[in-house]
């Protein structure tokens, strides 16, 4: 968080969220679940289903749920929430989906098309298992010499492997591929059997149910590492995708890891394609340069219930508007 959001998040207490009810908001998550997940286990911790219930209870007791066709229309009712969920992860269908409907809650799934129907996995999902196994297994002397030569590295330990694996960059991400070899892990398998990712048919069940979808790149790069041509096509054909497979008649985008260098060039693009199309960032509670980029806080931390990190929200949009960095700058 940062020291500054963590200390305002000591001070922060639920008694306070009626200083804040008036402003939407915007809470994000990736995935609900009671198991252990390899692939999701070493990137990030996450709620289990009671956590996720209460934040749930929290919300509706304190905000009205926003249907999120309102927003193309440039309405943004006050005292409203509205939840998305990001990367298409199998749970939004086996374990998120069914809470909601007994809930009553809409909400906005952003998917990458290329890991629908589990055709293929995202690089730092292929990242988290192979740590999973670095962990659980016993690594023998010449494969520890066939990484590090892969690595242009001198680990010596498993430990020190995975060190080294996460400063792999999106651009390496092929190394993943040969990294599963020497380690006998087959990826097509656990894809086959774990199923991590949402298929084209739960999707459908979804959307006649009323839920909303979006485009997240077709397959998750940090953006910034991309050249511009590059950061164009990835958006635009993942909500191409989205809305032709699913009849979407909208189009609405949440931007992978981080919208902070998104530039006002890619964003004119991005308004050029379709005028009335809805971004999603992840910066928090900020005021963008236009009302159609929505900015976004996660509440996945399983540490910390949802009260206390929306009070801590708020009071950190108030301290950003002290120190001027309440509105976002697009060069």
């Amino acid at each position: 968080m940062g020291i500054i959001k963590d200390s305002l998040y000591l001070l922060s207490s639920k008694k306070y969220i009626n200083f804040f009810k008036r402003k939407s908001i915007f809470p994000y998550y990736h995935i609900v679940s009671n198991k252990t997940v390899a692939h999701i286990d070493n990137l990030y911790k996450f709620k289990n289903i009671e956590q996720f219930k209460k934040d749930l209870d929290f919300l509706k007791k304190n905000y009205q749920s926003l249907d999120p066709k309102i927003l193309t229309h440039n309405k943004n009712p006050k005292n409203s929430f509205l939840l998305s969920f990001d990367d298409g992860l199998e749970e939004i269908y086996t374990v998120i989906y069914p809470i909601l409907k007994e809930k009553e809650v809409n909400a906005v799934f952003f998917i990458n098309p290329d890991f629908i129907d589990n055709k293929k996995s995202l690089y730092k999902h292929d990242l988290s298992i192979i740590i999973d196994h670095l962990k659980t297994s016993e690594v023998d002397i010449v494969a520890i010499k066939e990484l590090n030569l892969l690595l242009s590295a001198s680990a010596s330990s498993n430990d020190e492997i995975i060190n080294e694996l996460r400063k792999i960059k999106f651009s390496d991400r092929n190394k993943f591929k040969k990294i599963l070899t020497i380690l006998n892990i087959d990826i097509q398998k656990y894809l086959n059997e774990k199923k991590p990712y949402v298929s084209s048919e739960q999707i459908k069940e979804m959307l006649a149910d009323g839920f909303y979808f979006g485009g997240h790149t077709m397959s998750h790069p940090p953006l910034k590492e991309l050249s511009f041509l590059e950061q164009k096509k990835e958006i635009l054909d993942s909500i191409d995708f989205m809305k032709n497979k699913f009849n979407l008649d909208y189009s609405f985008f949440a931007f992978p890891f981080s919208d902070k260098l998104i530039s006002k060039k890619l964003l004119d693009e991005l308004f050029s394609y379709d005028s009335n199309i809805l971004l999603f960032g992840n910066s928090g509670i900020k005021k963008d340069v236009d009302e159609k980029i929505i900015q976004r806080f996660t509440l996945e931390n399983p540490s910390k219930p949802a009260e206390k990190q929306i009070v801590t929200e708020h009071l950190y949009s108030y301290y950003n508007r002290l120190i001027g960095k309440y509105r976002i700058k697009r060069k």
